[in-house]
């Protein structure tokens, strides 16, 4: 039996020789597509081809977003070309475990070619457990979530790789006949892949400020595309502190379980430190700058800065600013959660969540007690995973406040005023939807970074 990956990588030179080292130990042949990395991925790929390796690489001059596109071209050439009875589409932070390559094949043989096989993706993170001399990450982080993820990525064999009405969905997690969703059958709980997504702190700058700009300057064109990346790059530019800690946790809130790292020694990669991070973002912010002043030439759009007559100077406050930036605030104070409010959960790494609170639909009801009246500020930094999210904030029975959120997984801020009487305040915080399903039946509606009632 014939094994043939395929890969579509950018600005992966910490951990691309790795992977393919590890790759190769699998399978036959592995056909990689180099997205104009500018960080030395790309050289460190074609040095591993020049050692012999049964590695073939492409790319294209192609900019836009067309990933999926080429994984599945990359897919039919697997299957059509190079002789691939089987593909595995791989992501390079995707390391495939298991008991070893005749027991992949032998799994494979037994399941036909009449639908996809599929396996979980088993999330591993940086910890205070790392050997931080170990340039290999798949050597270096052997924490790993308790369970797996409910995410599954799937080999596709050569019957439905060929077939030109038939396409992987975006990451290679399903396959697809137009809108239809072909079934897929599990391969045995011993297969895995470990997830290596968050792997330094340099890595995570990277992805997360490119994610989120690459966004940004696609305007409504990139509807739908990586929103996840948003509250991390809002931690990034306010709270960089805030931002690294969620990188890496302690070894004690995970499993142990290192990874049997297959590929021999690494003989191009180098250690990986904040140039990578200027090596990579400096030529995109290029292209997006130049871009940018392209489009405003033939636009006519005048970006020079305006008459002194347009300015309209404003006096602000101490109470506008975020919650964040008044000081070491206690993230979660003056309060009592009687309804509705979740327990603490966090730090989440891949999520870039610090310890958070649920507000759950419909509704969280708070108790503020006073001694006499008194004037307070409502302070919340908030966000949601659902789509036209609105909060209604009732004080004492009257409404005094709606917040609609502008977008999913953006951090946004609610500052109140509050005038507290004597005795027992409620605060009763209504959600306009909440999310549930089947792997969390709670009705997730607000998740909260930080709730405090602060006296004025």
């Amino acid at each position: 039996m014939r094994l043939v990956a395929v890969s579509i990588v950018k600005n992966e030179a910490d951990i691309i020789e790795s992977f393919v080292r590890h790759t190769l130990a699998w399978v036959d042949h592995h056909l990689v597509f180099d997205h104009d990395s500018t960080d030395g991925t790309r050289e460190i790929l074609c040095a591993l081809q020049r050692e012999g390796l049964p590695l073939t690489l492409f790319r294209d001059d192609a900019p836009g977003h067309l990933q999926q596109a080429r994984s599945n071209h990359l897919t039919r050439l697997a299957a059509s070309t190079h002789g691939g009875d089987w593909v595995l589409p791989l992501d390079a932070d995707e390391i495939l475990t298991g008991p070893g390559r005749a027991a992949l094949a032998q799994c494979l043989a037994g399941a036909g070619d009449d639908l996809p096989v599929s396996l979980p993706l088993l999330n591993y993170f940086p910890s205070d457990g790392d050997d931080p001399a170990l340039l290999n990450p798949v050597q270096r982080l052997r924490h790993c979530q308790v369970q797996p993820s409910v995410t599954r990525k799937i080999f596709i064999p050569r019957f439905h790789a060929v077939d030109q009405s038939l396409a992987a969905g975006k990451g290679s997690h399903a396959l697809y006949r137009g809108t239809e969703l072909l079934p897929d059958r599990p391969l045995p709980t011993e297969f895995q892949l470990a997830h290596l997504a968050l792997r330094s702190p340099q890595h995570q700058v990277l992805r997360v400020v490119r994610a989120e700009l690459q966004r940004l300057s696609r305007g409504r064109a990139a509807a739908g595309l990586d929103v996840h990346y948003r509250l991390g790059y809002q931690l990034l530019a306010e709270n960089p502190e805030l931002f690294l800690a969620t990188v890496s946790g302690p070894a004690g809130a995970l499993r142990f379980q290192p990874i049997d790292y297959r590929g021999g020694p690494l003989r191009y990669t180098s250690a990986q430190d904040w140039s990578r991070v200027t090596r990579a973002l400096l030529p995109y912010l290029d292209q997006l700058a130049t871009s940018h002043g392209r489009l405003a030439d033939a636009t006519g759009f005048d970006i020079a800065a305006p008459a002194e007559t347009g300015s309209n100077i404003r006096e602000f406050t101490a109470s506008a600013l975020a919650p964040s930036a008044l000081g070491p605030i206690p993230a979660f104070s003056g309060f009592t959660a009687r309804e509705g409010w979740g327990p603490r959960e966090g730090p989440v790494p891949e999520a870039f969540l610090p310890p958070f609170h649920w507000g759950y639909a419909p509704a969280t009801v708070l108790t503020v007690s006073s001694s006499a009246g008194h004037p307070a500020r409502l302070l919340a930094e908030v966000l949601t995973y659902s789509e036209n999210q609105t909060v209604m904030l009732e004080f004492n029975g009257t409404v005094v406040h709606k917040h609609a959120f502008g977008r999913v997984n953006q951090k946004e801020t609610i500052s109140l005023p509050l005038t507290l009487r004597p005795g027992d305040n409620e605060i009763v915080l209504r959600y306009g939807t909440g999310l549930s399903s089947a792997h969390d039946p709670r009705s997730l509606a607000v998740i909260f970074l930080s709730l405090q009632l602060l006296l004025s």
